[in-house]
């Protein structure tokens, strides 16, 4: 049962270093030729947090010592998610001559998307750093919760992008569909804000999934801990996730070439 799948992860697996030198090799042909590299994202998101977090405090009346490292965070946190959430539905189509030409896992493809955006993210935690060094949060053990969510939200967009990636092979329209409401879901996210901020309307806020997974790395770095039930929300749906993965790697793995 599922031979073709666990055969799939297997070969993933060996193919370890490959996915990592490809995400970097990605980073290094983006940014060829420039001086500073990756670090042009860094001072566009670092401008952008500071100034909107300066702004929208004073505008909000909130308290720029709590409103402005929740902000800065936040958008760090949605920069990595939606780029993700992007770019995973091209990444078998964009990879169509290598698919075709050459006997390669086919989880490769979307697991070089997540890395190099996780390189893009490291290097954005150098906002993340500045900003908690002028406005300290109030650390204490709950910032170690942070390890627990990482894992959540990795392992939640593994599952998540290996699926956009085979029905955005399948369904050309998917990946236009998605940019047009990443914008909408923007407002829709708690970036700007805080669930708790809802009050009795943050039930709501709750079926937004990507409430979970920035909720997950934001409040341990603000001093807080998200709700028990969303740690458990987002362990089952990392379950569930995985087995709907599995089981369309074993039917469609090797439909892919023909898609695209």
């Amino acid at each position: 049962m599922f031979k073709n799948a666990r055969h799939e992860l297997t070969e993933t697996y060996r193919k370890k270093t490959l996915i990592l030198n490809l995400a970097w090799d990605d980073i290094k042909v983006r940014y060829a030729r420039s001086v500073i590299g990756p670090f042009w994202l860094v001072m566009t998101t670092a401008i952008s947090a500071l100034g909107l977090g300066y702004i929208w405090s004073i505008l909000f009346n909130q308290n720029k010592a709590t409103f402005i490292p929740a902000l800065c965070i936040g958008l760090v946190i949605w920069q990595f998610l939606s780029s993700c959430i992007l770019e995973t539905p091209n990444c078998f189509t964009i990879n169509a001559p290598i698919i075709r030409n050459t006997i390669n896992p086919i989880l490769i493809y979307p697991l070089v998307t997540i890395i190099r955006n996780l390189i893009i993210l490291t290097h954005n935690i150098l906002i993340i750093f500045i900003v908690l060094c002028l406005y300290p949060p109030n650390l204490n053990y709950k910032t170690f919760l942070i390890i627990p969510g990482l894992i959540l939200v990795i392992g939640n967009l593994i599952w998540i992008s290996v699926i956009l990636g085979f029905l955005g092979a399948r369904y050309r329209d998917l990946s236009p569909a998605i940019t047009s409401m990443m914008t909408i879901l923007f407002f829709l996210s708690p970036v700007i804000y805080k669930p708790n901020q809802l009050g009795l309307k943050a039930i709501v806020m709750w079926l937004n999934p990507f409430t979970y997974l920035i909720s997950a790395i934001r409040d341990p770095l603000t001093g807080e801990a998200s709700p028990l039930f969303a740690y458990g929300v987002m362990t089952a749906s990392f379950l569930i996730g995985f087995i709907a993965m599995t089981i369309m790697i074993e039917k469609y793995r090797y439909r892919i070439p023909y898609w695209v």
